[in-house]
């Protein structure tokens, strides 16, 4: 009874102290949900689309009061008819064509906000994706090295075993000593890698840099099924960085229809009472048309300015969409590049290495290879395990630029 219950004491401990699993949907949602630059980009959107509804109302009107008064030693009004106490009330009417210029204007400002944070959205997945390959790999590459040590413990004893019995050599020792040395190098270099990875996730969901995540799941193999034409028009048509590209085009050439309207003037319109106590109360009603006589200096050159911009935003498309093709073709050469290695790895390279390492390890315990040979494959296995894995990351970050980039959805979250 005593055993058992020891058992499963011990049972519930491992439970409770069991690394917990880190999943990419997991990730992601805290991404989404924390990332101070997303929450930031949120209420810039909605800044923007407040501004809106002010750029297409009317100019704020004026009211006025004003006295007029007969010397300053009495109160006149009422007894001198030029004495009167007024109001008045004036709006400025901007040119028509100008309020709905500045209105659109500040819609396809508030749109290309949204794209912006379309784009951001789909560079962050992206980024998560990317740093959950590497911690997936460091995780992975700790697990090997620490395997491969275990491997080296065991050809230390054959080692010890043959030297004891007078038919191994001490070097063979000394060299099993040193590689599991040299181990124990790699596994601090590739945990301070972890570690870079780790804190640089809690950055991005806003954690302290500290926070353990746990490890990540084995990341599955995707095949990219697309092909490079239509990755070129997925991402022409719907990418958010080319989007918002256009979106400039679309302001800057509104941008330039109102500028070309600021040649004409705007209006003011004014009408007022004027109270005379015992005389007849006087109405006016004012009409004022602004005159552009500085449009040389002022409306010329702001024409110009939209227009250069106009242009700027033009060739800002060409540039932004020959990068993006770019990038999508780089990083669609190196996953295809990714794609084979993992299957010639995972087919045939470390299948047969495995099965040199089993031969190496029999054939040296009775002595029918000598050490350097054993230690050669020992290396060679775990580096190809090594190479696997790290080609298998460097699929994952491959394809997920290319996810941000064409907004096409390939890596699946579990």
């Amino acid at each position: 009874m005593k055993k058992l219950i020891f058992l499963l004491l011990i049972i519930f401990l491992q439970y409770l102290f069991a690394e917990e699993t880190l999943t990419l949907k997991t990730l992601l949602n805290l991404a989404l949900e924390r990332n101070p630059e997303i929450k930031s980009l949120k209420e810039k959107v909605e800044a923007q689309n407040y501004r809106i509804a002010p750029e297409k109302a009317l100019p704020e009107p004026m009211i006025g009061f004003s006295i007029k008064n007969i010397g300053i030693d009495r109160f006149s009004v009422g007894e001198e008819m030029m004495s009167g106490i007024g109001i008045s009330f004036s709006q400025k009417i901007p040119f028509p064509g100008k309020l709905k210029l500045r209105g659109e204007i500040a819609e396809i400002r508030a749109l290309r906000t949204e794209e912006g944070l379309k784009s951001f959205t789909l560079s962050l997945i992206g980024k998560i994706k990317e740093l959950y390959s590497k911690l997936f790999f460091y995780n992975r590459g700790v697990e090997i090295l620490e395997k491969k040590k275990e491997i080296l413990g065991k050809a230390l004893k054959v080692a010890e075993t043959r030297y004891s019995v007078g038919e191994g050599i001490q070097s063979d020792i000394f060299k099993a000593q040193v590689e599991i040395s040299k181990i124990e190098e790699e596994l601090i270099l590739m945990k301070q890698m972890l570690n870079t990875v780790e804190r640089e996730i809690n950055s991005l969901l806003d954690f302290p840099p500290e926070k353990p995540l746990g490890k990540p799941e084995e990341i599955p193999f995707y095949e990219m099924k697309f092909e490079l034409n239509e990755l070129y028009k997925n991402a022409e048509r719907i990418s958010p960085m080319l989007k918002e590209a256009e979106l400039m085009i679309e302001e800057s050439k509104k941008e330039v229809e109102l500028s070309k309207k600021e040649f004409y003037p705007d209006f003011m319109i004014e009408g007022g009472k004027e109270f005379k106590g015992k005389f007849k109360d006087m109405y006016e009603i004012m009409i004022g048309v602004e005159i552009p006589i500085y449009y040389k200096k002022k409306q010329e050159n702001l024409l110009k300015e939209s227009i250069s911009n106009f242009n700027s935003s033009k060739n800002n498309y060409i540039s932004m969409k020959n990068e993006v093709f770019f990038m999508i073709n780089e990083n669609f050469i190196l996953a295809k590049a990714s794609e084979n290695l993992i299957r010639l790895y995972r087919e045939r390279i470390i299948p047969q290495a495995t099965l040199a390492l089993e031969s190496s390890l029999s054939n040296y315990q009775v002595g029918k290879v000598d050490f350097l040979t054993l230690l050669s494959d020992i290396n060679n296995l775990f580096s190809y395990e090594m190479d696997y894995y790290k080609e298998l990351s460097n699929l994952w970050i491959s394809v997920s630029k290319i996810e941000a980039l064409t907004f096409l959805k390939i890596i699946g979250e579990n």
